[in-house]
């Protein structure tokens, strides 16, 4: 921008330089009257400056935009994926934990399975039809408005909010079909409430994919969300979409337990994740002079 405007101005300047005549040696004036230049004779100089029109650069488009989201979902799925790798004591014992109640489950799936078809009716399927979307199409829905919302009132935390909470969704589902696929779990209306695995199979109960999406949303709604109020609506709202895949019979209690866990771990995770690369950006390097034992020593801080 600034080349573009001393090229105008230098534009603008050439005519004057053009009528004003070189400077070089006058002679002695003979008399006062030639000092007197006549107004009539000399040329007036045209001052005006030329208009500038300063056109903004071309928006980089939508195409380098997705170009830029699909590189950073790469690299969020190299490092998901990667995650447990890196586990310190406490996330093995958080992860063993979360089996021992996953097994507890398994054992109890059949009876819960039973009671919930006792007391299902026609109120629960009506909650159902009404909060099971926020679980599909009204969690991306939901993810893409925010994305909306901050890009419309220029809001970055809003729309930090949407990107991370349609990324999560989808990185936790496609994970959530992998675990479905290895594991080919019958789903309970299917095996009247028996535990069938058949791993490779087409079944698809273990884990809930509705469950997963909704609390993938829900923990980045959560932990973008300052105070208790949103959060807390948040994770009510993706439990009642757990509470309706099992009214509905189409998962067993653990499959909705499993798909809580890995919606909300993906979540969290991809929010501080992402908000560390944001620190990480927004910190200047220092160079600070330190004094040693023969002279001046160079550190930088970052």
């Amino acid at each position: 921008m600034r080349s573009a405007l001393a090229a105008a101005f230098l534009l603008a300047a050439l005519p004057l330089a053009a009528e004003t005549p070189a400077s070089s040696p006058s002679p002695a004036p003979e008399s006062s009257a030639a000092q007197t230049p006549d107004p009539a004779a000399a040329p007036t100089p045209d001052l005006s400056v030329p208009d500038l029109v300063v056109s903004a650069p071309p928006p980089g488009g939508v195409l380098p935009a997705i170009g830029n989201e699909a590189r950073r979902y790469g690299r969020d799925t190299i490092g998901l994926v990667t995650a447990p790798l890196s586990w310190n004591r406490q996330d093995r014992e958080k992860a063993a934990a979360f089996g021992v109640i996953l097994g507890g489950l398994f054992l109890a799936d059949r009876s819960i399975d039973h009671q919930a078809a006792a007391s299902r009716s026609p109120t629960t399927d009506s909650v159902s039809s009404a909060t099971m979307p926020f679980g599909a199409e009204g969690g991306f829905a939901v993810s893409a408005a925010l994305v909306a919302a901050g890009l419309a009132f220029r809001d970055p935390a809003t729309r930090d909010m949407g990107r991370d909470a349609l990324e999560a969704a989808v990185l936790a589902g496609l994970l959530d079909n992998v675990v479905k696929r290895i594991s080919g779990r019958e789903r309970p209306v299917n095996s009247n409430g028996q535990t069938v695995f058949e791993p490779g199979s087409s079944n698809a109960s273990f884990a809930s994919g509705h469950t997963t999406v909704a609390f993938a949303v829900a923990s980045v709604i959560a932990a973008r969300s300052p105070g208790w109020i949103v959060p807390g609506l948040a994770y009510a709202a993706a439990t009642l979409v757990g509470m309706d895949r099992i009214n509905n019979r189409a998962h067993f209690a653990s499959d909705v337990f499993a798909g809580a866990i890995l919606g909300t771990l993906t979540g969290r995770w991809l929010v501080h994740r992402h908000r560390a690369a944001e620190a990480n950006e927004d910190r200047e390097a220092t160079l600070e002079l330190v004094p040693i034992a023969r002279g001046l020593g160079a550190k930088i801080l970052f």
